[in-house]
């Protein structure tokens, strides 16, 4: 049975820069069955995981990104996931401007005396997990280093859709409630402070799903110092709907 846990930062030492922004993680959302059955699907084809550079052009910058990744266009598997994940965050069903949620997409709202700008007017609902998957292989030495994740907008279909909310599925590691054990050791995915002073770890755990939101959150795949860390890596799409 998945266990959800929200990350609330108002009680972290990230407090400052990230309270009422969006993070939860999931215990034993995937079996390990299931997700041995997800590495299978990515393949062996790995090649060294890029940088957006322009457009759709990726560049290698091992010295910020040192890992290897693997892009499937899976439809099959991303409404899998949606289909089981999906109802264990009905909170993120649809963002709306006045709702608790309304800084993943935008400003949050102010009290209108306090001189700030209002939140965006538009609400957006869930409609799917993007069908473009990354499978992330990090060995012994690899990283990424501090950044936010940028959001995907498509347009080939007759409604546009945006991604806010990172879906990223932990395939391998010790079972949840385990501290660690000598298959895998470090590897954690960091939040931190725009300061680099604080930080939050959420370590990988076999079948455990970190999902959060993309605006301005801050966070980092620490390096693995041993063993081989595996994961898949997935967008919420959103499309605009009227308030």
């Amino acid at each position: 049975m998945p266990t959800v846990t929200p990350i609330d930062f108002s009680s972290t030492p990230l407090a400052s820069h990230y309270t009422g922004f969006y993070a939860t993680i999931i215990d034993d959302f995937l079996t390990p069955e299931e997700c041995a059955s997800f590495s299978t699907r990515a393949g062996e084809d790995w090649v060294p995981a890029g940088l957006m550079a322009h457009g759709a052009e990726q560049t290698v910058h091992s010295n910020f990104r040192n890992s290897d990744r693997i892009i499937r266009i899976d439809e099959e598997a991303a409404n899998m996931v949606y289909e089981k994940l999906a109802p264990l965050v009905p909170e993120l069903q649809l963002l709306t401007p006045d709702g608790p949620w309304a800084g993943i997409t935008g400003k949050v709202p102010k009290d209108s005396n306090s001189g700030m700008k209002k939140s965006q007017k538009a609400s957006w609902k869930l409609v799917r997990v993007n069908l473009r998957l990354s499978f992330l292989r990090y060995g012994p030495g690899h990283y990424f280093k501090q950044h936010c994740d940028g959001l995907n907008e498509l347009t080939n279909g007759l409604v546009p859709q945006k991604s806010f909310v990172t879906l990223h599925v932990y395939l391998n590691g010790p079972p949840s409630g385990q501290q660690s054990d000598d298959s895998l050791v470090g590897g954690a995915t960091r939040f931190w402070t725009p300061d680099k002073k604080h930080h939050l770890d959420v370590e990988p755990r076999v079948g455990r799903v970190l999902v959060f939101q993309q605006r301005m959150l801050v966070h980092s795949g620490e390096e693995v110092l041993s063993g081989v860390k595996c994961t898949m890596r997935g967008d919420f799409m959103y499309e605009q709907v009227q308030s």
